[in-house]
C-alpha cells in the first residue's frame, strides 16, 4: 500500500520564507557591519599616511616630509586641497643642497649670506601619491579629501593658513562619525633651541655669535644671536628636521636634528 506524500501547507512556506528572510537580513546587516569596520580602518590608515607624508621620523633616523625639507606644514591647494602633497607649489623650489648666498637666502636675510653653509631645501614630493589615474583624493568611501566635501563637510582645517588638521566622516559621512588628525608632529610643527657651550680655553670671556639655517620653500631662513660666553642662546621657531648651526668661536658649520619641541644642542668651542 502506497503512501501519500505530505505537500507543505501556505503557513509552513510562509514561515520558512519568513526565517529564510530573517536570517538572510541579519547576514547582509552584519556583513555591512564587517565592511564599514574594515573601511574605517582603511580611512584611520589613510590619515596616518598623510600625516607621515608631512613628517616622519623613524627611531634612529633623520626627520622625512613636507615639514622637514619645506620649513613648513602644506598649504591648502587646487580648490582647498592638499595638492602640495603631490604637486610642487608653484611659489617652491625643487630639493637641493644650496649654499647660502644672498641669492638662495629668505629675501631680508641677507647678513646671514655665508657660502660655507650649505643648506637642504625644497620640494621632493610627492609625499603622497593618489591612485592611478586620479586627480584628486579620495577617501574610502569616495568623499573628496578637501575643505569641505560634496556634503559641506570640513575635512581639512588651517591655521594661519597652514594645514593642521585633516579628518575622516565614517561610513556614513555624518559630522557625528568624524575622526580627526593633527599633522603637526607631537610637540608642535616648530621647536626652541636652546644652545650651550663649553670652551677648551679657561681663559676665554667674550661675545660668541650662533647662527642657524634652515629651508623656507626652496630657500633658506635662519636667525642669528649674539651671547656673552658662557651664556646659552635660545632660538624660537625652528621647524623640526635637519638644521645647520654655525658658532662664530669654531666656525664650524654642524648639522643638527631638531626635534619637535625643546631641544639642547651643547658644543664644545675651543
Amino acid at each position: 500500500m502506497k503512501r501519500s506524500k505530505r505537500a507543505f501547507t501556505l503557513v509552513e512556506l510562509v514561515t520558512v520564507l519568513a526565517v529564510i528572510a530573517i536570517v538572510t537580513h541579519l547576514a547582509v546587516r552584519e556583513l555591512s557591519h564587517v565592511r564599514d569596520a574594515k573601511l574605517v580602518q582603511a580611512a584611520d590608515r589613510q590619515l596616518e599616511t598623510i600625516r607621515s607624508s608631512v613628517y616622519a621620523r623613524a627611531t634612529g633616523e633623520e626627520a622625512t616630509g613636507f615639514l622637514a625639507d619645506m620649513g613648513r606644514l602644506p598649504r591648502l591647494a587646487d580648490e582647498s586641497t592638499l595638492a602640495e602633497l603631490w604637486k610642487m607649489p608653484t611659489n617652491a623650489l625643487p630639493y637641493a643642497v644650496r649654499a647660502a648666498t644672498a641669492e638662495n637666502l629668505v629675501p631680508g636675510l641677507d647678513a646671514l649670506a655665508d657660502s660655507s653653509v650649505y643648506v637642504p631645501t625644497g620640494w621632493r614630493g610627492p609625499y603622497l601619491r593618489l591612485p592611478f589615474g586620479k586627480a584628486r583624493l579620495f577617501d574610502p568611501w569616495g568623499n573628496p579629501m578637501e575643505r569641505e566635501d560634496d556634503a559641506g563637510l570640513t575635512r581639512l582645517w588651517t591655521t594661519n593658513g597652514f594645514i593642521c588638521t585633516v579628518a575622516h566622516y565614517g561610513p556614513r559621512a555624518q559630522a557625528n562619525g568624524v575622526r580627526k588628525i593633527e599633522l603637526a608632529p607631537d610637540g608642535g610643527a616648530t621647536s626652541r633651541l636652546v644652545i650651550s657651550a663649553q670652551s677648551a680655553d679657561s681663559t676665554f670671556a667674550g661675545e660668541i655669535t650662533y647662527t642657524w639655517y634652515g629651508p623656507a620653500s626652496g630657500l633658506i631662513t635662519g636667525s642669528v644671536q649674539k651671547v656673552l660666553y658662557p651664556a646659552s642662546a635660545v632660538f624660537d621657531g625652528l621647524t623640526p628636521g635637519r638644521r645647520i648651526l654655525k658658532d662664530s668661536r669654531s666656525k664650524l658649520a654642524r648639522t643638527i636634528d631638531v626635534k619637535p619641541g625643546d631641544n639642547l644642542i651643547s658644543l664644545s668651542l675651543p
